[in-house]
């Protein structure tokens, strides 16, 4: 703490690895069930730890989850409604023109997460970096953008639960685990939608619904039988009711913590 405030820092915030653009949060509760994709794990005893040396909640981050991968007909209805009115067109991002399709998603990303708590803007370097990983494991049909006149407007991303995979080898890359792991990943059962953001003057128009909608159409194509919806800050109130609307609840919950350099 003495170093920090030598430094002229005055709270510290965590966990966070190492902005909000990665992963962060401290698990405070379902310890019994395993993490999803990219999100933390820690045991029950790391809470009484953190808050024994002062720590004090600063916000914290949902993650929501989806049992049935169905849509309702309704739901359906209203998605064709919200594309022709906002002559909104949702494709798959170009995974072999990456490079182009980044500049849109950075510029989207930026604009969408602007106002959020704790955002940082990325760098071109990062974005890029972050984009190429997670090329790796990206599904076409799962990773969408909206453009409208052709403008970038928003672009979301889902994920496969590759940790339902990973769990089997044991961070162990023998020929046998490689041989194992490329098994498992085919029966792969849950998706995480990672991402999900719309630029400032194209929100409230229905397009979050969009997303969501065929993402999970697309998803149940693909055999999944359940989705994880994470982070959503608690008091994203606007995002919260699009999880209502689309049958979405609360199961895990992150914790930031703020502690004050006096």
């Amino acid at each position: 703490g003495k170093w920090l405030k030598e430094q002229g820092m005055e709270v510290m915030r965590g966990p966070m690895n190492f902005s909000t653009n990665e992963e962060c949060g401290l698990l405070i509760d379902a310890f019994h069930l395993p993490p999803v994709v990219m999100m933390t794990y820690n045991p029950p005893y790391y809470v009484r730890l953190v808050e024994g040396y002062g720590f004090k909640k600063a916000k914290d981050l949902l993650a929501y989850k989806r049992t049935d991968m169905e849509m309702p007909e309704k739901v359906r209805k209203v998605v064709e409604y919200i594309k022709r009115k906002r002559r909104v067109v949702v494709r798959p991002i170009d995974f072999g023109k990456l490079d182009e399709e980044v500049a849109k998603l950075r510029e989207v990303y930026n604009d969408a997460w602007e106002r959020n708590w704790g955002f940082v803007p990325m760098t071109e370097e990062e974005f890029s970096y972050i984009a190429k990983q997670l090329k790796e494991i990206a599904i076409p049909d799962l990773a969408l953008i909206a453009e409208v006149d052709r403008r970038a407007v928003g672009f979301s991303l889902t994920i496969p639960d590759v940790y339902q995979a990973l769990i089997h080898i044991d961070g162990r890359l023998t020929p046998l685990n490689i041989a194992k792991l490329l098994w498992y990943m085919k029966k792969i059962t849950a998706a995480r939608v990672i991402t999900m953001g719309i630029v400032k003057d194209y929100r409230y128009k229905g397009i979050d619904t969009v997303f969501y909608y065929d993402t999970f159409v697309n998803g149940t194509k693909r055999g999944y039988k359940w989705a994880e919806l994470s982070w959503i800050l608690e008091d994203n109130v606007p995002i919260r009711e699009v999880m209502k609307q689309v049958g979405a609840f609360v199961y895990k919950t992150y914790r930031i913590y703020d502690k004050g350099l006096v």
